[in-house]
């Protein structure tokens, strides 16, 4: 056990005789010696002034230290992270894509401009498939337009034989022909502006206002 400095100070007769007592014998030895840098058992140096040494010595090398490392958002999240969103981005374009595709295939339907509260005639196949020359005309007002991709369609009013009838028609069918309008602004004749995008009040009128058919 390691005595403290003070405690051999304190004995120099002791230590002179034993040093005589090793020149004698002719024997040789190593004194070890506390080291300069470690910490002494009964140091007067206090334990807040190394510590401030140490937090010193970290902050500068944090000041030495580039800003983007203490970013925790290094890289971008993905927009569409979730399966369902990107099933749902993955339908709206093939969505777009078929929509695009049936507008050119069939521009007889698409290049006619439909307007709520027009007079039109849509023609399509009545039964033999889609080649089939078997064709019926449908006529009557348009009550409302539905902006749903595929599903985009129109609804339809004519009175026939004195029964009124209402059509649902979904203009991207491959059934669907031809779209024509027979007269602008049939509902008030032209007097004023259609400024409703459903007319549905026009099933509490009478019939002959609906009445595109002659018969």
């Amino acid at each position: 056990m390691l005595r403290p400095l003070s405690s051999h100070l304190a004995r120099p007769q002791r230590a002179v005789s034993l040093a005589s007592a090793l020149s004698r014998n002719n024997t040789t030895t190593c004194v070890s010696r506390i080291p300069a840098t470690t910490a002494r058992p009964f140091s007067s140096v206090p334990a807040e002034s190394s510590s401030a040494g140490e937090s010193s010595a970290a902050s500068g090398h944090t000041e030495e230290m580039h800003y983007f490392h203490f970013n925790r958002r290094e890289k971008p999240k993905p927009k569409f992270k979730s399966p369902r969103k990107r099933a749902s981005k993955l339908l709206a374009e093939l969505n777009d894509e078929a929509v695009a595709r049936s507008k050119e295939g069939n521009p007889d339907v698409w290049n006619a401009n439909v307007r709520v509260g027009d007079a039109i005639e849509i023609t399509s196949v009545n039964q033999g498939g889609v080649d089939s020359a078997d064709a019926e005309k449908l006529r009557g007002v348009v009550l409302g337009k539905t902006h749903r991709g595929l599903a985009t369609s129109v609804i339809i009013r004519d009175v026939v034989m004195g029964t009124p009838i209402e059509r649902k028609v979904c203009l991207h069918s491959p059934l669907i022909k031809s779209v024509k309008v027979l007269e602008e602004n049939f509902v008030y004749k032209g007097k004023r502006k259609v400024k409703r995008a459903k007319l549905y009040f026009m099933r509490d009128r009478k019939p002959e206002d609906t009445r595109v058919s002659k018969w």
